[in-house]
């Protein structure tokens, strides 16, 4: 290195003063040059470096909270559980995005005759169980690692998150639906919807929540496309004795996921 930094160029770089690339050829200089960094350490005021330091360490110990956390953090979430809810990647903005643009797409699709009702009776149901999918799991959720090192509550951290992108698919998939040309089609699919997340959720005690929601989802896809080969519509299948179905799948769910094993069987021998 034939030059060093002359005593000016130091105080003025000390002093926050060099700008631009000025400062850019002094930063350059000082990271290759161990005889101009000892000699700049004097220079920099006391108050600046303490200043640099509290911000490097804002930083390190309070990372910027996302919009999952922030949101949480309006309802009263605790920090933590609420960092462990934002960690799940069914409730990242890129994920809700391309969820909004398949919807979209299938809700542009009902303008074109039966075949777009279809597609949107599939979709919009499978939408909150494909967030579920995404929830929990390894493989899936960058924190599954530690959680499972950790004594937090596996089962509760599953709900948890399980209803912070259920509520969140719904909200999404209700305003898309509000988009459709066929009235009857924006509320037919909540319900089944609800019953394919109960499905999922107790499928999830004895398999991996990716592959509860893939086999819920086959099943469903099947379903209808078996309904569709053979009646030309699928209509039938949400009318009310299909609704009245989703709920009864739904409430046996429910139980299985929230009464206790003992609970259950209980009822069983009193039964």
């Amino acid at each position: 290195m034939s030059w060093h930094l002359d005593d000016a160029q130091i105080r003025s770089y000390a002093a926050g003063n060099a700008v631009g690339a000025r400062a850019a050829s002094v930063e350059a200089h000082l990271l290759s040059c161990r005889d101009c960094r000892t000699a700049l350490t004097p220079a920099v005021p006391e108050q600046r470096l303490a200043a640099a330091w509290a911000e490097i360490e804002e930083r390190v110990d309070q990372p910027q909270r996302s919009w999952v956390e922030r949101l949480l953090a309006r309802f009263h979430v605790p920090a933590e559980e609420g960092r462990l809810l934002a960690a799940a990647p069914s409730l990242q903005l890129s994920w809700l995005v391309a969820l909004a643009a398949v919807l979209a797409f299938a809700a542009a699709a009902t303008h074109g005759g039966p075949q777009g009702v279809l597609l949107f009776l599939l979709l919009a149901p499978l939408a909150p169980v494909a967030a579920v999918a995404g929830a929990y799991g390894n493989g899936i959720d960058p924190t599954y690692e530690i959680t499972r090192s950790t004594p937090y509550p596996q089962h509760r951290l599953l709900l948890l998150r399980v209803a912070a992108v259920v509520a969140t698919s719904l909200v999404l998939t209700s305003a898309v639906a509000l988009t459709v040309s066929d009235a009857w089609v924006t509320a037919a699919w909540l319900l089944p919807s609800l019953a394919l997340v109960g499905l999922v959720l107790a499928l999830s005690r004895w398999l991996t929540t990716l592959v509860a929601a893939v086999s819920v989802a086959a099943a469903y896809t099947f379903m209808l496309g078996a309904v569709w080969l053979s009646e030309g519509s699928v209509r039938e299948v949400f009318q009310a004795p299909g609704q009245i179905a989703a709920l009864a799948i739904l409430v046996g769910c429910l139980l299985v996921v929230f009464v206790p094993e003992s609970s259950r069987n209980a009822l069983r021998r009193m039964s």
